[in-house]
């Protein structure tokens, strides 16, 4: 049975509906990937998938409330700005906690978690690692190319040419085969599920470039003369 998370401290509570809030009014249209959905859902969200796995590495309890307050922030810097938004979402995340009754030392430490989601940064803590493994959890579950096809629905709504069939899953290939697991727990759970995914990939890219080869490269049947 999936693992429905729901906010199980006073501070998480407030910060759940929040997010729900700010995701609702706030965000603007054509977001079919980066959504509520990809933070809140109850078993496949960000939030739910940091709680899965900082349960399984077994931290802290005050590590787990800090991830998963990092988890709902992540992607709240897509409400101002589309490239770079970690940084964005670090702000914000700062400006709220201390209201809600985050402690310096606590939002420094979400905030570090927020940057380091950038597939660009590189985690350093435990932590920091389980929020980037449960940001980019997908890549080893089944639902991955429906969740992969949102995000080129999303780029095409955002202006990027994502026409060439083959370019973008040459360029997703990529990124999977450069990417990592960093917990063990993930490791387990999910490497196996991303290697397939890549094997598909590559069952994919090979009937692109067939279909491209007969459309653009016919046979010519060439008639042999009676004898």
């Amino acid at each position: 049975m999936k693992r429905i998370y729901m906010p199980h401290t006073h501070r998480l509570k407030i910060v759940d509906r929040y997010i729900k809030v700010l995701f609702r009014d706030e965000m603007p249209d054509g977001f079919k990937y980066h959504n509520a959905d990809h933070t809140l859902h109850p078993t496949k969200g960000v939030v739910a998938s940091a709680n899965r796995i900082a349960i399984s590495e077994n931290i802290s309890e005050h590590d787990r409330e800090l991830l998963i307050t990092a988890a709902y922030f992540h992607d709240t810097g897509y409400i101002r700005q589309y490239k770079k938004n970690e940084p964005v979402a670090a702000r914000m995340a700062g400006r709220i906690l201390i209201l809600i009754g985050y402690k310096p030392n606590e939002v420094a430490k979400i905030q570090k978690m927020i940057l380091a989601t950038d597939l660009e940064s590189e985690p350093e803590s435990h932590v920091e690692k389980i929020l980037c493994d449960a940001d980019l959890d997908h890549f080893g579950r089944e639902d991955f190319f429906k969740l992969d096809g949102r995000l080129r629905e999303e780029w095409r709504e955002k202006g990027m040419d994502v026409s060439d069939d083959v370019k973008w899953y040459k360029d997703t290939l990529e990124l999977l085969k450069k990417h990592q697991y960093y917990t063990e727990s993930q490791k387990k759970s999910r490497e196996k599920g991303k290697q397939k995914n890549i094997k598909r990939l590559i069952k994919k890219m090979e009937n692109l470039e067939k279909r491209y080869e007969a459309k653009y490269n016919p046979v010519i049947l060439v008639q042999q003369p009676h004898l």
